[in-house]
């Protein structure tokens, strides 16, 4: 279409069409660099093959988005409450990369009345990866609630993985955590050993249990699985091969820097500690793949965990009982205040927009302090529906953000509210 520009040159109004659909306009004005030689059939190709890249850029963009999405869901499940252990988790993703990765995390109790540990990596990336890792990771749920042992777990794993192509070559390491007898079982298919911290002794790797990748021909050989029994106050912890792997560097060495980092840190409270345990390993060189770190202290931080019904009529006695359990592990009163208010808040939303105040649901909280980190976390099974826009809307997401130092909200099976706080920080 011959338009002209506002300088008065003329100009040429193209159509953008990818997939037998317009999705916008290309504009170009100027004089042609030879008087009379314009091509129009040149400029359609030109506009034809510039809507195609933005069509394949926009589609590229949503599947990233659709992985993410995907991704941060698992990562934000619900992790089991009991007061014998603690878990804390931190996931990275490479810098040099805008796809998503296979890494993942998982806790989960087991009926057998131990807690189940997995940190796995997908090959590949972006949503299929996304995609085989929210699938392997409900196939190892669900095998191990049949209280079959970790090498079974594995064998099984092989089996489901053959009709899953995505999910072959997968690496993974599962762990059985028995809470009353310490006795813990585990079994690694090609992925890197856990590292044991002992409350007294040196740290050590856990070398027993080996076998190859899912779905390999090593792994055809027979999975093995080795077991322990871990002292009260021992820490555990799993990983993906990016916390250890530098370019150049032998892997032995990323496995003694690993080693050191974590002995240097063993008074250092779990959640503050993986986050250390993360910036260190990955200065420098650090970085070029995704990294997934699971740590769990055997008879960890103190545990608050309540259920309420979705009425705001609960929301007081909420408040005096979380205040009171907060009071008896020594927190400060304008601390309590801040975590109490914030805790009121999110479960506030919960039964206004997750249940429409249907008394019928129920809203969890959990509260973990683990040294000077207060870490809450209350979710919902609703269906979260947003507030009408109104002045008085949206205040308690952005007064919970003031209070504590650390939000996200993850919008999947309901609504899951994290946030922590660390205690004698100054005031913002």
């Amino acid at each position: 279409m011959p338009l002209a520009a506002p300088d008065g040159r003329p100009a040429v109004g193209l159509p953008l069409r990818a997939r037998g659909a317009v999705i916008g306009t290309l504009l170009l004005a100027g004089d042609p660099a030879v008087p009379g030689r314009t091509d129009p059939e040149f400029l359609l190709d030109l506009a034809d093959r510039a809507g195609l890249a933005l069509d394949n850029a926009r589609l590229a963009e949503q599947d990233r988005e659709v992985a993410r999405t995907l991704q941060r869901s698992l990562l934000a499940s619900e992790r089991p409450i009991d007061a014998r252990f603690h878990v804390a988790t931190v996931y990275r993703p490479a810098v040099k990369t805008l796809e998503v990765g296979g890494d993942w995390y998982d806790t989960f109790l087991t009926a057998s009345g131990s807690v189940g540990l997995v940190v796995g990596d997908v090959v590949g990336r972006g949503i299929r990866a996304a995609s085989a890792m929210g699938q392997l990771r409900s196939a190892v749920r669900a095998l191990a609630k049949a209280q079959c042992g970790p090498a079974t777990v594995l064998q099984y794993m092989d089996d489901f993985v053959a009709t899953l192509e995505a999910g072959q070559m997968t690496t993974l390491a599962y762990a059985e955590l028995a809470l009353d007898t310490g006795r813990l079982r585990y079994a690694c298919a090609g992925h890197p050993p856990p590292l044991l911290l002992p409350p007294d002794t040196s740290p050590r790797y856990l070398w027993e249990g080996r076998s190859g990748p899912l779905g390999t021909r090593a792994a055809s050989r027979g999975r093995r699985e080795a077991e322990l029994t871990l002292p009260r106050g021992s820490r555990l912890l799993l990983y993906t091969d990016g916390l250890v792997e530098r370019r150049g560097e032998r892997i032995d060495q990323g496995f003694n820097r690993l080693a050191e980092v974590v002995t240097s840190r063993r008074e250092t409270p779990l959640a503050s500690l993986v986050e250390q345990v993360s910036d260190a390993m990955l200065a420098g060189e650090g970085g070029h793949d995704d990294t997934c770190l699971l740590a769990l202290a055997f008879d960890g931080a103190p545990r608050y965990h309540c259920e309420v019904p979705a009425e705001v009529a609960a929301l007081r006695p909420l408040r005096g009982e979380l205040d009171d359990w907060l009071m008896r592990y020594k927190v400060p009163e304008t601390e309590r205040y801040a975590i109490v208010l914030a805790c009121s808040e999110a479960v506030a939303n919960a039964i206004e927009h997750g249940y429409l105040g249907n008394p019928v649901g129920r809203v969890r909280v959990g509260v973990t302090i683990d040294g000077n980190i207060v870490e809450l976390r209350v979710s919902d099974s609703g269906q979260w529906r947003a507030p009408r826009p109104s002045a008085d809307r949206g205040r308690g997401m952005a007064l919970m953000g003031r209070l504590m130092d650390d939000l996200v909200v993850d919008c999947g099976e309901g609504t899951t509210v994290l946030m922590r706080r660390r205690l004698g920080r100054s005031a913002r």
